[in-house]
């Protein structure tokens, strides 16, 4: 059957073709915004009707793109599905992380029995074996303490997240309590109602507070199951993120120990001031939280420093690199040092201070003049030039204390 076109006079009115699918077959589809709706039209329609001009694609093409992109999204959905599926198992089994638990396992034959599966707390106490199953048997007295430093650590843990268990419990029904009351308040008659007016404030004020200090408690303490163990390299456990260190700061006055410990503290230049007694500040440089104890320098002082040496696991001795007059001087301090019985374990770095003053003497002239290779013979010593004032050399000495004093790095068990 052929179509036959009749052409309307300019001032009839007229009216857009629309897709009859009994009559034409569907081709096309319309890419215009407007056309969505009802994008789908035959070949008149693209010609002659609505559509007319528009863009267009083949039925066929954009149903395959269709498809294609209904595909990509599936893939998408079933990928952030196991996303989610594999966070939650997460989720789920970290409550058991910590005292481990009976697994059911499948062998070779595929016969299935329980299996038990260590927590943290076995896995932190395997991670100490392992470390001195390869030291002489000489060192099991000292596995033995670093394994009761893990149990005692666990034991701790368990003991407080309990007891938290046991005060979130306590404070759910103090606040139930608490709410009850008000109800019972609600219900009564007006006289009864002021009555209860300071006791209702009173409650509302104890609420407020335990508010409070749960949020506290929330924004300081985070819930993790890992123990992170370090191994000193005296064969030492440490169960924390940061290992303490005792550093005691010596020198002669006027070499640099306070501007360096203030350089350290706080990333300022701090001008000298002759030290009368002690200065002492904490300072965090990666795994390591040294707490430095800087001692005045002057002559009468000096007999004093002996007082700071107990438990002390490195010895920083400043130099003035400038006063040359004065180096025999830091000599005969430095060897009274190393003979001191409670530093005979002790690290040695010696900052070179002032490097960037003209005529300064060099790290190896002073390493000479020092004779320090035969002074230190048989103990860990590292000198290290620095710049008090900007910083210069600072972090590299303490990165040579971090390298000697940790083993093993931070073990995270988790």
């Amino acid at each position: 059957m052929r179509m036959r076109l009749t052409l309307l006079p300019c001032t009839a009115r007229f009216v857009p073709h629309t897709c009859v699918p009994s009559v034409h077959a569907i081709e096309f589809v319309c890419l215009e915004d407007s056309c969505q709706p009802g994008p789908l039209m035959c070949c008149v329609c693209k010609e002659y009707g609505k559509h007319q001009g528009h863009k267009h694609a083949v039925l066929e093409a954009e149903a395959n793109q269709i498809r294609a992109s209904i595909l990509d999204m599936a893939h998408c959905i079933r990928t952030f599905t196991e996303e989610v599926s594999e966070y939650s198992r997460k989720l789920v089994g970290i409550v058991q992380q910590i005292e481990g638990g009976e697994q059911i396992v499948e062998d070779s034959m595929g016969m299935a029995h329980t299996e038990h599966v260590s927590g943290t707390a076995e896995s932190a106490r395997s991670c100490v074996r392992a470390y001195f199953a390869d030291l002489h048997e000489t060192l099991c007295r000292q596995e033995e303490m670093a394994l009761s430093v893990v149990d005692a650590h666990v034991r701790e843990r368990l003991i407080w997240l309990r007891q938290q268990q046991e005060d979130m419990t306590i404070l759910l029904s103090q606040v139930s309590t608490a709410c009850l009351h008000c109800e019972k308040t609600l219900q009564q008659d007006d006289c009864r109602v002021v009555l209860a007016k300071q006791e209702i404030n009173r409650l509302l004020e104890t609420l407020q507070k335990q508010q409070q200090q749960f949020t506290e408690l929330a924004d300081h303490i985070q819930l993790d199951a890992g123990i992170p163990v370090t191994f000193t390299k005296d064969n030492r456990v440490h169960i924390g993120p940061k290992m303490e260190i005792r550093v005691v700061t010596l020198g002669l006055d006027g070499a640099g120990k306070t501007t360096i410990l203030f350089k350290l503290k706080q990333d300022e230049f701090m001008q000298p001031i002759p030290t009368i007694g002690f200065n002492v500040e904490t300072v965090e440089y990666k795994n390591l939280k040294f707490t430095i104890w800087d001692v005045g320098g002057k002559h009468k002082l000096r007999p004093l420093w002996k007082h700071y040496y107990l438990n002390t696991q490195a010895v920083v001795f400043v130099i003035d690199s400038c006063h040359r007059d004065r180096l025999m001087e830091s000599h005969s301090e430095l060897a009274k040092l190393l003979t001191e019985k409670e530093l005979r374990d002790a690290l040695l770095l010696i900052f070179a201070n002032k490097q960037d003053f003209p005529g300064a003497v060099s790290v190896e002239e002073m390493t000479e003049l020092l004779s320090l290779h035969k002074l230190c013979c048989g103990r860990s010593w590292h000198i290290q030039g620095c710049d008090a004032r900007s910083g210069m050399g600072l972090h590299e000495g303490l990165d040579w204390l971090s390298r000697q004093l940790v083993a093993a790095g931070v073990l995270d068990v988790a």
